[in-house]
């Protein structure tokens, strides 16, 4: 009966060692998973890391800036008669600046940021094909509306060179003639400047009127396939985030596991859950480490093809991705010294509390008298001091025993 329980306990510590390593191995893969998802599926960490990144580090505003200084971005905003690289030619980098500050002010881009991500949050829980994003225009307009294009033109017609004489020449029969002031893309002598900046202003702030108060993204109609290959992926996503919240739980299970099976004293739960806890805490603090350098090998080969086409996208994308991987690495930190923490508090106090256990058996010391008992058999001998007691006397009988009398 004794063997067959010794073998039981054995069976059961084999599998807790089991368990055990199977919690090193899962814990720090799971809280990585678990980090990543929080970030990814957050529409306040993305569009704090997007505005951040990008609007107040100035890198979307001189992207935005350089953009209207292409020529093959100009002609494309040029339809018909319009020359926009024409017009913005001669601004000054200064002015263009200005320009991005009046068309696309910070608090717009970072509102309108947060917006999308929110709309894309609501759209993976519901049956929607494709998700409803709407860009608020309204305070673009007013901001137009309310002097912006005054500025606007005033910039513009200032960089222009002064007008000729033959351009001043038809400006005048032009104005004799009550037709529209043409735009000859100079800068004309009063009072033909106070009329082309009137007739300007009215023609912009006219097509400002007409521009919606939203703009809305994904009303368009789709392929009844397409909405069905987008469902499907809506639910692996759904399917991902919600394993990837609850995927932590597994490890604090095989815990568990650990606790039935071969912890049965304090000292033990200090040492089958410290262990685990503490090399988990190790081996996440390794992830934070190798993260820069994954990141690095990484995102140049999946950003490849981005970068051949647009280099100053790669390089927003990659200050991006790198803002989120920091926020990543900053949650893991806080993991690792966590469960790191809990591991090392758990070792120590299972540790003292085992060595006080041990020395609590043991009971107090016996105090050994230094006289001899009778039992302790005693050298005899010259050198020895000891003196043996005299011998017994036998008592003496009783007829030896004289009877004095009353003569005596």
């Amino acid at each position: 009966m004794s063997q067959s329980n010794g073998c039981l306990k054995t069976t059961m510590k084999l599998l807790a060692g089991i368990l055990a390593l199977l919690v090193i191995l899962s814990l720090p893969i799971s809280l990585l998973i678990f980090d990543v998802s929080r970030v990814i599926f957050s529409p306040e960490i993305l569009s704090e890391q997007l505005t951040s990144q990008l609007i107040e580090s100035g890198v979307l505003r001189s992207f935005v800036t350089d953009q209207l200084s292409s020529p093959d971005f100009l002609e494309k905003m040029g339809p018909g008669d319009i020359n926009f690289m024409q017009i913005l030619e001669n601004l000054s980098p200064g002015d263009r600046e200005t320009l991005v500050d009046i068309l696309l002010p910070p608090g717009w881009l970072g509102s309108q940021i947060g917006q999308v991500f929110r709309a894309l949050n609501v759209w993976f829980d519901n049956e929607e094909p494709l998700p409803k994003l709407v860009l608020d225009i309204r305070p673009l307009k007013d901001r137009l509306m309310s002097g912006g294009v005054e500025e606007i033109l005033e910039m513009i017609v200032d960089s222009w060179p002064s007008c000729s004489t033959e351009q001043t020449t038809q400006l005048r029969e032009a104005t004799l003639q009550s037709k529209d002031i043409p735009i000859l893309y100079c800068e004309p002598p009063e009072p033909f400047r106070e009329r082309l900046m009137g007739y300007g202003t009215e023609m912009m702030i006219e097509f400002v009127r007409e521009i919606p108060p939203e703009f809305v993204l994904g009303e368009e109609e789709v392929d009844p396939q397409e909405a069905v290959d987008t469902m499907a992926t809506k639910e692996w996503i759904r399917l991902v985030r919600i394993l990837s919240r609850v995927i932590w739980l597994i490890p604090i299970a095989l815990l568990g596991l650990i606790m039935a099976l071969a912890i049965r004293s304090w000292s033990e739960f200090g040492r089958w859950w410290g262990i685990p806890l503490l090399l988990s805490g190790v081996i996440i603090f390794g992830y934070v480490l190798l993260m820069p350098i994954g990141r690095d090998f990484m995102l140049p080969r999946l950003l490849s093809d981005t970068r051949l086409e647009a280099e100053s996208v790669y390089e927003m994308a990659e200050m991006v991705i790198t803002g989120l991987v920091d926020v990543i690495r900053g949650l893991l930190v806080f993991h690792a010294l966590l469960i790191g923490g809990i591991g090392l508090v758990l070792l120590v106090v299972g540790w003292l509390i085992g060595r006080r256990a041990a020395t609590a058996k043991q009971g107090p010391p016996v105090e050994r008298s230094t006289f001899p008992s009778r039992e302790t058999p005693v050298e005899e001998g010259p050198s020895s001091g000891y003196i043996p007691p005299p011998p017994p006397v036998s008592p003496m009988p009783e007829d030896e025993i004289p009877i004095e009398g009353p003569e005596e």
